[in-house]
């Protein structure tokens, strides 16, 4: 479980940064991304998205953690988010969000298949 948490940690320090090179490696061939409004996105408008970085998160916090077994090699990971966001730059919100990511192992490193955030209650 350890091992997976500290790979969402950096999952989400390389969206904090922009980094897209990150989540070309990190990324299945084909993911899918469901945003808290109901988009889905592919794999290039992911990379986009992170590389365009328009809305910075500067604060990404953690909790709640839960790590499903699905077979040796897939799993589902579950965490609270708190996250503050630089809106189109500028304004900053402080949102939070239930994070859940499907990953799958491929060639011994753990890759994601699918993200879906979903706001958090107060």
């Amino acid at each position: 479980m350890n091992e997976i948490i500290e790979l969402s940690e950096r999952m989400w320090e390389a969206n904090r940064n922009g980094d897209a090179a990150f989540f070309d490696h990190f990324l299945t061939a084909e993911p899918v991304s469901v945003s808290p409004w109901g988009v889905m996105t592919d794999r290039a408008a992911i990379l986009k998205g992170f590389a365009e970085n328009r809305n910075p998160y500067i604060r990404t916090d953690q909790s709640d953690h839960r790590v499903i077994r699905l077979t040796d090699d897939s799993l589902v990971h579950t965490s609270l988010v708190e996250i503050d966001v630089l809106v189109n730059g500028t304004e900053k919100q402080t949102v939070r969000y239930h994070a859940t990511t499907a990953l799958i192992r491929q060639d011994g490193e753990w890759k994601a298949a699918v993200f879906q955030v979903t706001p958090a209650g107060a």
